[in-house]
């Protein structure tokens, strides 16, 4: 039998999984987009009129918010899903605990 070292295992905290949550959320309502400083385009208003779907704003905490971002885009674009785990390495995520949210997002 093989035995599973979970102390070995990457680890969240409670509030890093709500931000799974959260993006998990954001996924099912097609909202993953969080609003940018940028002036919206006409065809981002005629959707939001139309759908009444709203682009969340972003999460306080900057790790928290790469966390959510890195979970919508690894369901929706990969690519982007790169650029976002760079960041997350470089708030002080392991590669593990990256991965791990990939595979929570799969």
């Amino acid at each position: 039998m093989h035995m599973v070292d979970v102390t070995a295992q990457p680890r969240l905290t409670t509030a890093e999984w709500q931000a799974v949550t959260v993006a998990l959320r954001d996924v099912e309502r097609f909202t993953c987009a969080a609003r940018t400083g940028k002036a919206e385009g006409r065809l981002s208003r005629l959707f939001r009129a139309i759908t009444g779907i709203e682009k969340p704003t972003a999460l306080a905490d900057p790790r928290l918010d790469a966390i959510r971002r890195f979970v919508c885009a690894s369901r929706r674009n990969m690519v982007r899903a790169k650029d976002v785990a760079a960041e997350l390495i470089a708030l002080g995520y392991s590669r593990d605990q990256v991965e791990a949210l990939r595979m929570v997002a799969a």
